[in-house]
């Protein structure tokens, strides 16, 4: 049987962001990534990849209660990497109050 991958879910190269890396501050409030159309194809993959996973999980255990994706922006070799995790103990995911 072959083995699965162990780390990600699949990457991802992005063009550029806005702002520019080098003007990212405590102050940026929003941060936007710029990808091609092939490549979003690729996150869209590895994103859906990532939650039929997750979705495997009994969402009334503990692992399932506590398991995320995780969305890693490598801003130094401009990829995105998809995996997932778990919250840390005492966190709770809150509904987006935006």
């Amino acid at each position: 049987m072959p083995k699965e991958k162990a780390f990600t879910f699949g990457t991802c190269r992005y063009e550029h962001t806005s702002p520019k890396r080098e003007r990212l501050s405590a102050k940026t409030k929003v941060l936007n990534v710029i990808l091609t159309f092939g490549e979003a194809l690729k996150l869209d993959l590895a994103v859906d990849e990532c939650v039929r996973k997750l979705n495997k999980y009994k969402m009334s255990g503990t692992e399932g209660k506590h398991a995320v994706l995780n969305l890693a922006i490598h801003l130094g070799s401009k990829r995105i990497a998809v995996n997932k995790g778990k919250l840390k103990r005492k966190q709770t995911i809150r509904p987006d109050t935006a």
